[in-house]
């Protein structure tokens, strides 16, 4: 669950449209890495959506650690 409505996540794609990444279609129903500010959309692909997860989850966690949340 994102901490704030900025934070990327994982969703479900309502409507068709194509990775801001790699530029491949994504239909309906697919899972996707969202970036709310920017509505920038990764596909599940690993080179595209893996890495931008792990990093934000990273950060996440540090935040949480340094902050004492």
């Amino acid at each position: 669950m994102p901490k704030y409505p900025s934070d990327p996540r994982w969703l479900v794609a309502r409507y068709k449209g194509e990775c801001s990444k790699c530029k491949a279609p994504v239909a309906k129903g697919d899972s996707i890495f969202f970036y709310p500010n920017g509505r920038k959309t990764l596909c599940s692909r690993d080179d595209c959506s893996g890495q931008a997860s792990r990093d934000f989850d990273a950060a996440a966690q540090d935040d949480a650690f340094t902050s004492g949340r």
